[in-house]
């Protein structure tokens, strides 16, 4: 399975599902937690932007599927698009914690945001935005 070693290591640290304040919807947050190691670095020692890539592809998805989970709807969803601003490396040995918030859950798409901080050098690393949507129904075969 694709980067299971690293997916593996991701450790839940919080959930929540909140109603926000602005306007009264829903919301689902989730933090994770893991160290840079080195199935994760790229030449230069720092994490590769497409592990960076990988872990929010992963935690955001669990974030929506626990929004999911609560409003009691569908959780099948297939990524539409996933956008994500590089800030700072992340280097060999740092440990990382992956915030995880939902901004919007409608009847065709669903979106969720991340931020990668690095808590040892304490900055932010990477941040992701995250849009879902639900899968097109198969053709029917005659």
């Amino acid at each position: 399975m694709f980067a299971s070693s690293v997916g593996t290591r991701l450790v839940p640290t919080e959930v929540e599902v909140f109603r926000r304040a602005k306007d009264g919807k829903m919301q689902a947050r989730m933090v994770y937690e893991t160290t840079v190691e080195e199935d994760m670095l790229n030449i230069g020692r720092t994490m590769h932007g497409g592990c960076a890539v990988y872990i929010i592809d992963v935690c955001s998805s669990v974030a929506l599927m626990v929004l999911a989970g609560a409003l009691d709807k569908p959780t099948n969803f297939v990524s539409q698009a996933l956008n994500t601003t590089f800030h700072a490396p992340a280097p060999a040995g740092a440990k990382l914690e992956i915030v995880n918030t939902t901004v919007a859950f409608g009847g065709r798409t669903v979106s969720a945001v991340t931020e990668i901080w690095d808590v040892t050098n304490k900055r932010l690393c990477m941040t992701g935005v995250h849009n879902k949507m639900a899968p097109s129904k198969p053709a029917a075969k005659l």
